[in-house]
């Protein structure tokens, strides 16, 4: 029991991207860069990301100007992201990762504001935060939940939670009856959960919206569900979500035979009915696309925050067995054995 606590315990924090410091490095990973060459047009769409191919040089991307990408820390999540960024900007990218070290990033973080480099992208809450000041130099920051405190004409966010749009349109194409479904989450959400209700609606589904500041309030408010609540979509939300509180929500989840999308393939085996993650190639798309609609200009070009209109996914189907679903032809290249 203290084995699987431990395990959820550190998949929370793992996906909200907290990790240990490590110094600076440039690349870590090889990626298929003729699929970040070219620019698409926002909002990012799925197909878009295919169909992305050798087509401009990268030195186009940002008008060859010096884009520097700061890190949160070294958390994979990240190194992910900066290494399809690197690719794609090629000598024009410039990394450094934050230490962890207050006097020591704050000597980065001065010398960052004094170099030449106007644009930044910003890789976590940690480095979004660091640079939201700069008010001669372009901002583009991603892998950050919430965005209330960081507006400005010179900053814009890449958005890294899944495309609502999708999910809803995948989750009752899954569910043909699906009619009711909560999401329980922190605050500072609205426009997102805006977008959700939305899109949720768009599909005959309604949604309800629990807000809530703590672990204990996560599984009381879940557990307060009335019966007629088919599904929980749960956030990957590190503010509100504990090993304790995902397990016993989606244990009572389970024996209701409710439904619940997870943001994670290891949560699965716990009981979820199919998981959804943010596509990193996708975000880092719109990363790029950012980069290249402001270079030059006063301030940056765009919605504040671009939404990517896509996700990765997995279905379980021991679950979808339990609920007697028929998955659709289309969506069982997603099935998962638990």
């Amino acid at each position: 029991m203290l084995k699987i606590n431990l395990q959820f315990f550190l998949l929370v924090f793992i996906l909200a991207a907290i990790s240990a410091c490590a110094p600076a490095v440039k690349k870590t990973t090889a990626v298929d860069k003729k699929n970040m060459s070219k620019i698409v047009v926002q909002p990012i769409e799925a197909k878009e990301v295919k169909e992305i191919a050798a087509a401009k040089p990268a030195e186009d991307i940002s008008a060859q100007q010096d884009v520097l990408i700061l890190l949160s820390s070294s958390a994979n999540a990240y190194q992910k992201m900066a290494t399809y960024l690197n690719d794609a900007l090629g000598e024009h990218a410039v990394q450094i990762i934050l230490s962890g070290l207050p006097a020591q990033d704050k000597a980065v973080i001065e010398d960052i504001k004094a170099s030449a480099s106007n644009q930044i992208v910003a890789i976590g809450l940690k480095a979004a935060q660091a640079v939201k000041h700069f008010n001669d130099k372009q901002i583009f920051y991603t892998q950050v939940m919430t965005h209330e405190t960081l507006a400005s004409k010179k900053i814009q966010g890449i958005s890294s939670l899944p495309s609502p749009e999708k999910l809803f349109s995948d989750w009752k194409k899954l569910s043909p009856t699906l009619s009711k479904v909560a999401i329980v989450s922190g605050e500072h959400l609205d426009a997102y959960l805006k977008r959700a209700k939305s899109a949720a609606k768009a599909q005959g589904i309604e949604l309800q919206v629990e807000l809530v500041k703590s672990d204990k309030g996560f599984i009381y408010k879940s557990k307060k569900l009335k019966s007629d609540v088919e599904g929980q979509w749960i956030l990957p939300d590190n503010r509100i979500l504990s090993g304790k509180a995902l397990k016993e929500v989606m244990a009572y989840a389970s024996r209701r035979g409710r439904q619940v999308v997870v943001f994670s393939p290891k949560l699965l085996s716990f009981g979820g009915f199919f998981y959804v993650t943010p596509d990193l190639q996708m975000i880092a798309a719109g990363v790029l696309q950012c980069l290249k609609e402001s270079a030059g200009k006063e301030n940056i070009s765009g919605p504040r925050v671009l939404p990517i209109m896509g996700h990765t996914m997995g279905i379980n189907s021991n679950i979808a067995r339990q609920l007697n679903l028929a998955i659709p032809t289309e969506y069982r290249k997603y099935l998962n054995e638990n």
